[in-house]
């Protein structure tokens, strides 16, 4: 799997969507996730980090995770749309961020589904944006993992199999 190389990148898109920062955001989700149920589909990390580092979608969140999937969608259309497009339009980005992951020992897979590693990523320095994505991406996984159907989550945001 080919990326682009680094001097092709816009700077800006490159310094935040770099794949140690979504390596962190996946070993979040996968933390979260497994948290509540096991190994987390790889298919998951690809909405989860979209609605991680998308400000609209991330203030959007309900504050409990018993809040249905379905029902915020519904109660949100136009996070469904913006969940959409930032699902699609990460694909790249977010493969890159999970092999990082996965060469740094902060997920590993097993039967299929991944796992966080007992000892997460360091983390050197971190500012608001960056541990509003992270507890996010955490709640995200843990909200992910009650719904327990990734093929629901994505028929729900617009995807068809």
């Amino acid at each position: 799997m080919a990326f682009a190389p680094w001097n092709d990148r816009q700077t800006d898109f490159a310094n935040y969507f770099n794949p140690s920062y979504l390596g962190i955001l996946v070993y979040s989700l996968a933390k979260g996730y497994n948290a509540i149920n096991g190994g987390m589909s790889l298919a998951l990390a690809f909405p989860g980090v979209a609605m991680a580092v998308h400000p609209d979608i991330r203030n959007a969140l309900p504050r409990t995770t018993a809040t249905r999937f379905s029902r915020w969608l519904r109660d949100n259309p136009e996070i469904r749309t913006d969940l959409l497009s930032s699902t699609q339009s990460l694909v790249p980005q977010v493969k890159e961020a999970v092999l990082t992951s996965l060469r740094s020992n902060w997920i590993s897979i097993e039967n299929g589904r991944l796992i966080a590693a007992a000892k997460g990523p360091p983390i050197l320095k971190s500012d608001k944006t960056f541990d509003d994505d992270q507890k996010a991406a955490a709640f995200v996984g843990r909200w992910f993992a009650k719904v327990a159907d990734d093929r629901g989550i994505y028929q729900q945001i617009g995807v068809r199999p």
